[in-house]
């Protein structure tokens, strides 16, 4: 009998360790969700979980600019070949192209975004040249120091200025956006870079510490939990029309910028790669503001293994209307958008 106990005792420990493993390595045993839509004159938006978190909700009217439905991220085949030659120039930080891309396509999708296409240099320009035959809502995330000639070739009259000028918003992160370009003979530096993008001398090529002061921006920068306070490669967006500045700033230059460009934008994170930065730009592109973004309410709060429920109401005369939800503060666990019509 008391064999039989010990037995039994080694089986239940057994099955005690073997629950223990699927708890951490199994599949997900949380469960969230949400929801939002229009009913008479109010936008109402419900989010549930089945643990303790806190959630935040950014509720939005974009008008006439719809944000990015779609995500191109630039795969870099040269990036290897040049690193050695930024790096020279001016002390660029090398990552790991492919797996950078393949966290980044985790993040977004956490975040509900999975609309995404990688894209070599050919791709890239057949999906560029197609989206100018037509209205469009796309997104170009740039991680590398450089783009090829057939996209950006240091000229104004280059694909992605007409592809951001048709509607086409440009995400530039990890270096200085179009100081470079692959040429057919290798790396070309475009001296005028910053009057080209934004008609000015505008980036912090100095500055690499610390970014000390928050930007409230409305409490965007809160509400979207930015965490990477770093300037490098920054821009000091005073005197531009329509630009919001996010994130952390310092001596002029924000951690985010967000730029109008024709019927398009340019959206900038400064600040070398990091994990923090790769997710404050996950955040910026799933939620799905912009520089032409009016915020009309920010929510927070705490769902405990529940719902929580909340309105918001319609103005008049709202068009493009949209929310963003997500849970897990700084530590994102879930999000989604969700387009909504006012009519």
């Amino acid at each position: 009998m008391k064999f039989d106990k010990l037995v039994l005792l080694s089986m239940v420990l057994c099955a005690v360790v073997l629950a223990g493993e699927l708890m951490a390595y199994g599949p997900s045993v949380h469960n969230y969700s949400a929801d939002a839509q229009i009913e008479e004159g109010s936008f109402n938006i419900s989010v549930s979980a089945s643990d303790a978190e806190n959630y935040s909700a950014i509720i939005m009217d974009n008008g006439a600019h719809p944000a990015p439905t779609q995500i191109y991220i630039y795969l870099d085949d040269r990036y290897n070949e040049s690193l050695r030659d930024v790096t020279d120039a001016i002390g660029l930080k090398g990552i790991d192209m492919g797996y950078a891309i393949d966290q980044m396509c985790k993040l977004l999708k956490i975040r509900g975004f999975d609309n995404i296409q990688v894209c070599d240099d050919e791709q890239l320009l057949n999906a560029m040249t197609e989206d100018m035959n037509g209205p469009m809502s796309k997104g170009l995330l740039v991680m590398s120091y450089a783009l090829p000639e057939s996209i950006y070739s240091g000229s104004a009259d280059s694909l992605l200025f007409d592809w951001m000028g048709h509607g086409g918003s440009l995400y530039w992160m990890s270096s200085p956006i179009g100081m470079f370009y692959h040429g057919e003979n290798g790396l070309v530096t475009v001296e005028n870079s910053q009057e080209l993008f934004f008609g000015k001398d505008c980036m912090n090529m100095a500055f690499a510490g610390l970014a000390l002061s928050a930007i409230d921006a409305g409490g965007l920068t809160e509400a979207l939990a930015l965490k990477w306070n770093r300037v490098l490669y920054g821009l000091d967006t005073s005197g531009m029309d329509g630009a919001v500045a996010l994130g952390f700033s310092q001596d002029g230059y924000s951690s985010v910028s967000m730029v109008p460009f024709g019927n398009g934008m340019i959206c900038v994170a400064g600040g070398i790669y990091d994990r923090y930065q790769r997710e404050d730009m996950a955040q910026l592109i799933a939620s799905g503001i912009t520089c032409y973004s009016q915020i009309l309410e920010i929510r927070s709060g705490d769902v405990i293994r529940g719902t929580a429920e909340f309105s918001c109401e319609v103005p008049d005369g709202s068009d493009g209307l949209s929310a963003y939800v997500y849970l897990g503060g700084y530590y994102v666990v879930y999000g989604r958008s969700f387009v909504c019509s006012a009519v």
